[in-house]
C-alpha cells in the first residue's frame, strides 16, 4: 500500500509540474539554469540536495524537511562572497600591468584576448532566516554580476538584485512520510541584456550640438529598456519518504514555482521598465542514503535529478554528492554538479560559522562540451549573528 502510494505521488508530481510555461527553460544569456537555490552546503554536495533538506535549505529546496527538523535554529547576518575563477585571475593580471610589471600596449591586449569568451562571475549574498520544526521563513538575497565580451564588439551583462522571501510549512502525514509547502515573494531588478556596438554608443555622454543633444536624449531614454524590475508570488511542494530508518534510505521531490511564478511589472514611475520572464516551474527529484551513523559521526549519499519537465540536456540535470559529518561541528562534503568536481566544508562552533564550497556552472548547451564554457566558482559564507 505505501509502495502504490509513492508510485502515485511520483505520477501526480510530474503532471502538476508542467504547464504551458515550459516552452523553454529559464536561463540567463550565458546558459546558466536560474533555480530558486541558495545554498552554500548544498553547491558544495553537487547541489543534490532535494532528498536531504534537513537545515534552513529546506527553505529553498524542499519544504518538507522542515518537518524532521527537531531543534529551532536562526542567523541574522550571514553575509556571501562568490567570485569565479576567470574573475580572480584576470584581477590578479589586471594587478601586475598596474603596477608596471607589464605596461605595454600588447600585454594589454593579450590579457584581453585571454578573457574574450569567458565570463566573469560575483556576487554578494544573504540568507537570514529562522526555522522551527514544521515551520520557517527567511530571505534569500543575491546581488550577482557577471559579463561576459565577444569579439564581434558586443557584451553580455547581468547585474541587479534578486530576492526570495519564502513562508514554509511542513507536516508528517505518517511514520516516514512528510509533505511541506511553501509560500514565498520573489523580486528581481536590474539589467540581463547583450549589448550589441550599436547599444554601448547609447552610453556615450559626449554632446557637442542641439541636434547631437536631442539624440543622446533619445538614445538615454531607451537604455531603459535594457532594464527590468518585477515582484510576484510563488508557491512551492515538497515531500520526502523514508519507508526503513535503517541507513535511512530517503525518496524526495519538490516542486518549485508550481504553475510557474509571473512578476508584475513594478511601479517606479517609467513606462520603459521591463518584466522579467516568469520562473518556470521545476520538477526535482532526489533520493539519500546514511550508510554510515555512528558514534556522533555519519556518511550520507545523494543523487538529484533536477528540472526534469524542463527541456534541459540531460547532462546538466542530474547531480551527485556526499557529505561527512561529525555532529554539528565540522562537515565535509563533496560532489559532481553538472559533471564536474564541487567540494566544500561547514564549521560550525556556539556563535561562529563559515561556510566554503567550490563548483562549477556548465554555462554551454551540453554540460562538458567547452572548456571555457566551464565557469568554476569560489563561495564563502560566514555566520555573524546568532
Amino acid at each position: 500500500m505505501k509502495f502504490s502510494m509513492i508510485k502515485r505521488s511520483l505520477v501526480f508530481a510530474s503532471l502538476i509540474g508542467l504547464s504551458p510555461v515550459t516552452a523553454q527553460a529559464e536561463t540567463n544569456g550565458r546558459g546558466e539554469l536560474k533555480w530558486t537555490h541558495f545554498g552554500i552546503r548544498p553547491l558544495a554536495m553537487g547541489n543534490a540536495y532535494v532528498a536531504i533538506a534537513d537545515d534552513f535549505n529546506a527553505l529553498f529546496y524542499n519544504p518538507a524537511g522542515l518537518a524532521r527538523i527537531t531543534e529551532w535554529s536562526g542567523e541574522l547576518l550571514n553575509p556571501t562572497l562568490e567570485v569565479s575563477s576567470s574573475t580572480v585571475e584576470f584581477a590578479n593580471k589586471l594587478t601586475a600591468l598596474a603596477s608596471g610589471l607589464g605596461d605595454d600596449t600588447e600585454a594589454v591586449l593579450d590579457v584581453l584576448e585571454e578573457n574574450t569568451g569567458k565570463n566573469h562571475h560575483v556576487a554578494l549574498g544573504l540568507t537570514p532566516h529562522l526555522i522551527f520544526q514544521g515551520f520557517g521563513f527567511g530571505l534569500g538575497a543575491e546581488l550577482p554580476f557577471n559579463m561576459t565580451v565577444h569579439r564581434e564588439v558586443s557584451t553580455e551583462i547581468e547585474t541587479g538584485i534578486k530576492a526570495i522571501m519564502p513562508f514554509s510549512f511542513a507536516k508528517n502525514v505518517f511514520e516516514g512520510l512528510d509533505v511541506g509547502v511553501t509560500a514565498k515573494f520573489v523580486a528581481r531588478g536590474g539589467i540581463n541584456h547583450e549589448f550589441s556596438i550599436n547599444d554601448l554608443n547609447a552610453f556615450s555622454s559626449k554632446v557637442s550640438t542641439a541636434e547631437e543633444e536631442g539624440k543622446q536624449k533619445e538614445s538615454s531614454s531607451s537604455l531603459e529598456n535594457f532594464v527590468e524590475g518585477g515582484y510576484g508570488m510563488g508557491v512551492d511542494l515538497g515531500m520526502l519518504y523514508t519507508p526503513v530508518k535503517t541507513m535511512s534510505p530517503t525518496i524526495g521531490i519538490s516542486i518549485t514555482d508550481f504553475g510557474g511564478t509571473p512578476y508584475e511589472k513594478a511601479d517606479v514611475g517609467t513606462e520603459a521598465l521591463g518584466v522579467p520572464k516568469t520562473r518556470l516551474p521545476s520538477v526535482n527529484t532526489g533520493v539519500s542514503l546514511k550508510p554510515y551513523n555512528q558514534n556522533n559521526m555519519y556518511v550520507t549519499t545523494s543523487m538529484d535529478a533536477h528540472a526534469i519537465n524542463q527541456p534541459v540536456h540531460f547532462s546538466k540535470k542530474f547531480n551527485l554528492g556526499v557529505e561527512w559529518g561529525y555532529g554539528s561541528i565540522i562537515k565535509v562534503q563533496s560532489g559532481l554538479h553538472q559533471g564536474e568536481y564541487s567540494g566544500g566544508f561547514e564549521f560550525d562552533v556556539f556563535l561562529f560559522s563559515a561556510r566554503f564550497a567550490t563548483y562549477a556552472e556548465q554555462l554551454g548547451t551540453i554540460a562538458g562540451q567547452d572548456d571555457s564554457l566551464s565557469d568554476r566558482r569560489y563561495a564563502l559564507q560566514i555566520k555573524l549573528l546568532f
